[in-house]
């Protein structure tokens, strides 16, 4: 028996070639053994393409083989090499060593690079070799391939990006205990940083950066392990890791890895580092192109860092007080383009102090500076903050809180602040507006003023040059407001500035970065031209007869929504539904006007139609019903409808809400039951009962928090327990806690 590649004679029953170390299959030299049992090895002739499947088997590659393994934890690619020489197959036959027949190769290491295997000098023939020749040859051989499987990634640089994505043969093997020490492209270990495990199965919360539970924020460079991922599933995964590490900016890296909680195969630690890229690796980056767009690059970005002030400060969340309503945690995050280049930059307003507890509130000046605003900008694959002034927060004279917008001379958009200084002596005012060039915020214009106590001797400046009171109005003048974003309102008047938009709204764009992020179109918070519907409350005054005394009138006013599409146009099908609503309420008017006591029918003494929501076409109206026959008292009568702005008609709850009648009863009776749970009836109310409610589709309604069902006079207890608007689904599942818990707000 001769071996194939190089013609030397073998040893009856010999596994290898002992001069040129090529694998033989004894019982065919010519053909391919691919072998499925563990443990044992591919034999590969020269010429062929081996694919071997399992998970421990080993690949031995001759010099002009490729072989690929399929198995799902490895890959090894090892390229082809130029075919060795013919040889004197009889002339070398006695350099056969006898006791070479039992080494094994060693296994092939999980990542290993490509290594082209050296080809013989052409047209040489080659040397006799020794025994301890042949054996440093195979340990040079083993060093090769365990250097290789060192190196199990190669960096593509994504062109004008910071994201960089390592990919290798396969995913890096993790296990719960294996450390990463994430470094940064300088082999420097990063300090400060958030660590996302995405799966690559394409479904679940886990298959989005924006949504998986698997997050870890690293804050000193230390590194982390897979466990504190907590309860991860087994599987494959992109580890995304966002560097922090430099105050002023973040980039993303992405690291393929494959995750098993006790996986014998993973090391101890794992220490992401690009290499530096050699001439081919630029070449090969300057003629690929990146899938994700920059929009999508920032919105990661973006969501990295609205993720890491909640975990630090919590969510956006609205507490009310008596009289007092506070937005607190991540308060305010709004999508705005400052210097009209078409990226949004990203602002941001957290309170660093938790929200007191209790039913009151006390004003407090430290509220105020407790609040921090920023302005983040990406470019280049990086996020930045460009703005972080004091004084951001303004305070209205009734001591409410907000941060405002302006438009300057109706082109820059700005943000304002104002700052006052007193002393024993003198009081100064000054107010900047802060415009963004793609680069920085700075000063656009300022206006201020300062007096002695007492307000004598007043001198006013414009960009710090003194000027007239005329000029000083004329430059103010300049500066209209664009928005206002509201921490903190006195509710004691009905005119009072709406907190809970400012949260709502701030939900509203952490869900629009998820989708960004998830390459959908953009659907841009509080009424961008993306969303399709939007809606206006119209007020009617009318006399009607005052039922509780029939000879006298009574003056009401009275709402009903009409819709329209962002851009203020209609079409039929929203025609006819406005009409509809606005002659529900001219007909409970009109019986207004002409009921009396002797008709022994019922009238509205009520009639308030609000929209609660707008979710794609489909819009929630509650409608708030008050009826009398001209008794004690009247009975509340409210219900809820839901509409298809596409077509104008009412829909099921069940179609508007997704769901099974079954499932929508079922949260409507766990929601009146956790309701009841914490405040008992007076009277009591049959499981029957409650069971009805919950099966009766015009009860519920949905907000911008949740889902809620109505329930009206005498049906969980006497009158005097009332009627009440109960959680029984939250919008977001973090929000779960409203379940059972009594709507606050217009309803």
């Amino acid at each position: 028996m001769f071996c194939t590649n190089c013609g030397k004679e073998l040893k009856p029953g010999a596994k290898f070639c002992t001069t040129c170390g090529c694998p033989v299959d004894a019982d065919d030299a010519e053909e391919t053994r691919v072998v499925s049992s563990p443990d044992e090895t591919s034999v590969v002739s020269p010429d062929t393409t081996t694919v071997s499947g399992p998970a421990a088997e080993t690949s031995v590659v001759s010099p002009d083989a490729t072989t690929v393994s399929e198995a799902a934890d490895e890959t090894t690619v090892i390229p082809e090499s130029p075919a060795a020489p013919e040889h004197d197959r009889a002339a070398d036959t006695a350099a056969a060593v006898a006791s070479f027949d039992d080494v094994e190769p060693a296994p092939a290491p999980a990542y290993a690079a490509s290594a082209p295997v050296p080809p013989a000098p052409a047209g040489e023939a080659p040397k006799k070799k020794g025994h301890g020749a042949l054996i440093i040859g195979i340990v040079a051989l083993i060093a090769v391939l365990a250097v290789g499987g060192a190196l199990y990634v190669r960096l593509h640089g994504l062109p004008g990006s910071a994201q960089t994505a390592y990919t290798a043969d396969a995913p890096a093997q993790v296990s719960a205990k294996t450390r990463v020490r994430p470094k940064d492209a300088n082999g420097k270990e990063m300090s400060a940083y958030v660590a996302y495990l995405v799966s690559t199965k394409g479904t679940g919360d886990a298959a989005s950066i924006s949504t998986t539970p698997y997050r870890y924020e690293g804050t000193d460079d230390s590194g982390f392990t897979l466990e504190d991922f907590g309860d991860v599933e087994d599987g494959d995964y992109t580890l995304v890791i966002v560097d922090n590490s430099d105050s002023g900016s973040s980039a993303r890296y992405d690291v393929p890895v494959h995750y098993e909680h006790d996986n014998p195969k993973a090391p101890e630690s794992l220490d992401p580092e690009p290499p530096a890229p050699s001439a081919d690796d630029t070449q090969a980056a300057a003629t690929t192109t990146d899938a994700r767009t920059d929009e999508q690059k920032a919105a990661d970005l973006y969501l990295a860092k609205c993720r890491e002030y909640i975990d630090k400060y919590g969510k956006a969340t609205l507490t009310h007080y008596d009289y007092v309503d506070l937005a607190s945690g991540l308060a305010v995050a709004r999508l705005m383009d400052f210097d009209g280049d078409g990226t949004d930059e990203l602002l941001l307003a957290y309170d660093t102090v938790p929200a007191p507890s209790g039913s009151s509130f006390d004003y407090d000046s430290d509220q105020k500076s407790a609040y921090k605003v920023e302005v983040w900008a990406y470019k280049d694959g990086k996020i930045s903050k460009v703005y972080d002034e004091p004084d951001t927060v303004l305070s209205a004279d009734d001591g409410s809180l907000f941060v405002q917008i302006t438009t300057l001379d109706g082109t820059e958009t700005c943000v304002s602040t104002r700052t006052q200084d007193y002393d024993e002596n003198t009081f100064s005012d000054v107010f900047r507006n802060y415009a963004f060039d793609g680069d920085e915020f700075d000063v656009a214009l300022e206006t201020a003023s300062s007096s002695e106590q007492g307000g004598s001797n007043t001198v006013f400046t414009v960009d710090g040059q003194e000027v007239s009171l005329d000029d000083e109005l004329a430059a103010s003048k300049r500066v209209q407001q664009s928005d206002c974003f509201w921490l903190l309102a006195s509710t004691y008047f009905q005119t009072s500035p709406d907190v809970s938009q400012t949260v709502s709204d701030t939900n509203a764009t952490l869900d629009e970065l998820k989708s960004r992020s998830e390459g959908n179109a953009a659907t841009t918070v509080a009424a961008t031209s993306e969303q399709a519907y939007t809606s206006e409350s119209v007020d009617k005054s009318y006399t009607i007869v005052n039922p509780y005394s029939p000879s006298s009138t009574q003056g009401v006013m009275w709402s009903y929504p009409q819709f329209s599409k962002v851009d203020g146009s209609t079409d039929a099908a929203l025609d006819a539904l406005n009409a509809q609503l606005a002659k529900a309420c001219e007909d409970d008017a009109n019986l207004g006007k002409a009921w009396g006591p002797a008709s022994g029918a019922m009238m509205v003494d009520d009639h308030q139609d609000l929209c609660a929501s707008i979710n794609g076409s489909i819009a929630s109206v509650f409608s708030a019903r008050d009826e009398t026959g001209g008794g004690a008292h009247g009975t509340d009568e409210s219900f809820g409808t839901f509409y298809d702005l596409s077509t104008g008609k009412a829909v099921d709850a069940t179609t508007a809400l997704n769901m099974s009648a079954e499932d929508l009863q079922a949260k409507g009776v766990a929601g009146i039951n956790a309701f009841l749970a914490k405040n008992p009836s007076d009277l009591g109310v049959s499981a029957d009962d409650i069971s009805k409610m919950g099966g009766e589709q015009d009860r519920y309604v949905r907000d911008e928090k949740g889902t809620f069902i109505i329930t009206r006079s005498y049906e969980l207890g006497s009158y005097a327990f009332g009627s009440h608007r109960i959680y029984v689904m939250a919008n977001d599942p973090a929000n779960n806690a409203i379940v059972g818990t009594e709507v606050a707000d217009n309803y």
